[in-house]
């Protein structure tokens, strides 16, 4: 995948707050920006359907929504802790990191 850039967003929890954060990979230390590149082509980001949800409410729960954008397409995923793939769950945690450090920065 040849990734330009990535947009993310997590939603909801105990205090409803929100982190997004909107980067290039170039933008990430080569290591992370490698690890990222292997967790989405190990679980076919590509081919996931546009909402990975299921009928499973989870009180306070997070929601997700993740964009990738590539040369020639967008591709954007929505999901949440009940419903997200166990192969996806260390890529919602770097997101989730990249978004805090971005909120920090901010500041």
């Amino acid at each position: 995948m040849d990734i330009k850039r990535i947009k993310f967003e997590r939603t909801g929890g105990f205090a409803g707050i929100r982190f997004a954060a909107d980067f290039e990979l170039d933008d990430l230390p080569k290591d992370q920006a490698h690890q990222i590149l292997e967790l989405l082509d190990e679980m076919d980001f590509d081919e996931l359907p546009a909402k990975i949800l299921g009928n499973q409410q989870v009180a306070d729960g997070f929601n997700y929504s993740i964009t990738v954008v590539t040369e020639k397409r967008q591709q954007t995923v929505m999901t949440s802790d009940a419903a997200a793939p166990k192969k996806m769950e260390p890529l919602l945690e770097i997101l989730t990191k990249i978004a805090k450090q971005q909120a920090r920065k901010k500041k």
